[in-house]
């Protein structure tokens, strides 16, 4: 037994793990990161960050806001540890907000390598494109009383917006493989601040990429159609405005179609040297919405599917159509005809060739029921 507790106490002395030591209340964990040309020299970034007040003393939880003119992203870092009481720390980032202004100039892959590098940095906060400010964002968030801390109320939006396939899902790790994969370009969710609709932020759509330069976007309708075509689109709600009742003017237009599943299928072929892409989708759900007696037989449902069907391929070719005239490759179809016709990608500019790729879409729409008053 001597021996035992002999052994015991040897292994506690020799086998102690090793760590670099972060007490709690010495560290200033935070929250958002906001990225945007300065005013004063447009080769310097404005940047903002925030983070949480946990002082027990504390009558108020707020947020700090500091702001500072740098070149690069360390060197704000430092100067932000000069003057914080707190070792900053950018574990619990939630979002990197860039606005749209630094974004169009291109090369954030720069900047976003910093939280890829680093292991204190979390790889999986969400990149979102601000239209505006970031720093307006950061700090009128502060002043929404009926909402969460900024960071976590942005979060919690991206969050839902993500699962009604209303903004892309784009965590830095997300972004920076689609960045440097050969054929694909990234995309982020887009935010503004509102007071239209009561004061909030707002995710307004997507921002399309080619490499890491924005050159387009589109609402969030049409997000849902790009998810569906890239494959990624979940449970959500398309909007009908058009469908009406022909015997009667005075009812309302249009129709709400819950979207259950989405399945595509996907296809590609060169063709007199040009790629052709045939899209496939098929959509199944149910009517939420619609105006009375709109269904009375299997014909009139028949009818509804195909309005809706044509409605949807119609937005999906525009969808692409505009990508390709921004030259923004989403679905990655280059990383298609890399990966199943490499011999052909390795002889052309993919850059070049993509503007002229033919696609075909095909839509079908299955309403699985409509509830029990037509």
């Amino acid at each position: 037994m001597k021996k035992l507790i002999v052994v015991l106490i040897v292994l506690s002395v020799f086998l102690q793990g090793c760590w670099d030591q972060k007490i709690y209340e010495n560290t200033g964990f935070v929250l958002q990161v906001g990225l945007e040309p300065s005013s004063n020299d447009q080769d310097n970034l404005l940047i903002t960050y925030s983070i949480p007040v946990v002082e027990p003393n504390a009558k108020e939880q707020i947020e700090v806001i500091y702001n500072s003119n740098e070149k690069i992203l360390r060197e704000f870092r430092e100067d932000a540890r000069r003057i914080s009481p707190k070792l900053l720390e950018g574990g619990k980032v939630q979002q990197i907000l860039i606005s749209e202004s630094l974004a169009a100039k291109g090369g954030i892959s720069n900047l976003l390598e910093v939280f890829e590098r680093d292991p204190s940095n979390p790889s999986v906060a969400y990149v979102a494109i601000v239209d505006g400010s970031p720093k307006n964002l950061i700090k009128t968030a502060q002043t929404f009383g009926d909402k969460p801390r900024p960071a976590f109320y942005v979060n919690q939006l991206i969050e839902h917006n993500i699962k009604l396939s209303y903004v892309p899902d784009t965590q830095v790790h997300l972004f920076t493989t689609d960045f440097f994969s050969p054929g694909i370009d990234p995309i982020a969710p887009i935010l503004k601040i509102q007071f239209d609709k009561g004061k909030g932020v707002e995710t307004i759509g997507t921002a399309l990429f080619s490499g890491d330069k924005f050159v387009g976007k589109i609402d969030t309708k049409d997000t849902l159609l790009l998810l569906s075509m890239m494959g990624k689109a979940k449970k959500s709600t398309y909007i009908n405005s058009s469908l009406e009742n022909l015997g009667n003017n005075n009812v309302k237009k249009g129709c709400a179609f819950n979207i259950s599943k989405v399945k595509r299928k996907i296809g590609t072929y060169v063709i007199a040297n040009t790629p052709a892409v045939d899209i496939n989708l098929d959509f199944k759900g149910s009517l939420s919405e619609l105006y009375w007696d709109a269904i009375p037989d299997k014909a009139a449902q028949k009818n509804i599917e195909k309005i809706l069907a044509n409605e949807i391929e119609k937005s999906c070719k525009k969808v692409l159509k505009y990508t390709q005239e921004v030259g923004s490759d989403p679905l990655g179809i280059g990383d298609i005809v890399r990966a199943k016709h490499n011999s052909y990608w390795k002889s052309v500019d993919w850059n070049k060739v993509y503007p002229h790729v033919n696609f075909n879409i095909n839509v079908n729409v299955h309403i699985l029921h409509h509830g029990n008053i037509n």
